[in-house]
């Protein structure tokens, strides 16, 4: 969970209700998912599944995501997982990757009256930063878009008197299937005369067809019935190559913002489409009713 930070306007830890809308840090992102998901599986016969449903609520899914990737090891074999996000719904099955890098760029210092005895290394960072603005980038996918990089952070200089001598630029790449990870750091080594450091590289670009069985269960469960790739990085990648959706009521709009909140009425359409994903998924039925229509036996994760 992300810290509180400032700007709040009641207890970030009091989960008031406010106007049909439950208020707090993680309230949207993502504890509303957990209280669905529970909800949801509650609901079904436990007795009725054609396979096993299995709920892994874990922490430091900010943090590098080491409570995912330790319940994908010791989880027992499964066929699919929806990760609850907020996504106000939709049914996205699958997101880009994640690089990030760092420029190490050297000039050379001297007094800023006679800049022709130096190099300013700002100088060169800036021409390094536009030609990654002009770096052609294949591989767009027709759901999660194109694959990006781009400088977010550049540090240089001492004083207004003296010409730079080396600099800093943090760059954020975004990986595509079609412009994997690999793909992605050549082209930027490519681009660039600086020295490039790989900060992260470890979280690759997911994606799960479109006619999966869960992308289908999910997708006739959304109550938007919209398909589309996830905006961040989820736990979606721990448990890599299983097929997967990220699927969660909330709006991303909302998460790690001061007065956090998330809707009720969306915690509500979220039971139902975590409970109608598992009926089309699993073949289970209703606590207390008879069975629905029997499927092929599977394991569904439903991970938070």
């Amino acid at each position: 969970m992300v810290p509180v930070g400032q700007g709040w306007t009641q207890d970030p830890w009091s989960a008031e209700l406010r106007d049909g809308r439950v208020l707090g840090r993680g309230a949207n992102d993502a504890k509303s998912s957990v209280a669905a998901m529970a909800v949801a599986a509650a609901s079904l016969d436990p007795d009725a599944f054609s396979g096993r449903l299995a709920l892994a609520f874990v922490c430091d899914e900010e943090t590098g995501g080491e409570g995912a990737e330790t319940l994908a090891e010791e989880l027992p074999p499964l066929d699919a997982v929806i990760v609850g996000e907020p996504t106000e719904l939709d049914v996205c099955p699958g997101q880009r990757g994640l690089l990030r890098a760092r420029l190490h760029v050297e000039g050379r210092a001297c007094h800023a009256s006679r800049p022709w005895e130096g190099v300013n290394a700002l100088t060169l960072a800036a021409r390094d930063i536009l030609a990654l603005n002009e770096l052609p980038l294949p591989g767009a996918d027709p759901l999660l878009g194109p694959a990006t990089l781009q400088a977010t952070v550049a540090q240089g200089g001492t004083r207004p008197n003296v010409l730079p001598g080396s600099a800093c630029v943090e760059l954020d790449g975004r990986p595509t299937p079609g412009c994997d990870n690999a793909r992605l750091l050549a082209l930027l080594h490519q681009a660039v005369s600086s020295r490039v450091e790989v900060i992260s590289n470890r979280y690759l670009p997911v994606r799960t067809p479109d006619d999966a069985p869960i992308v289908r269960a999910a997708l006739s469960a959304s109550p938007t019935g919209v398909l589309r790739g996830f905006g961040g990085v989820s736990d979606l990648f721990h448990f890599r190559p299983l097929p997967g959706v990220v699927m969660g009521p909330g709006t991303s709009a909302a998460s790690h913002a001061p007065d956090e909140w998330v809707a009720v009425s969306q915690v509500d359409a979220a039971v139902l489409a975590y409970r109608d994903s598992a009926l089309a998924f699993l073949g289970a039925s209703l606590a207390g009713t008879s069975p629905a229509p029997a499927a092929q036996p599977n394991d569904l994760e439903a991970l938070l």
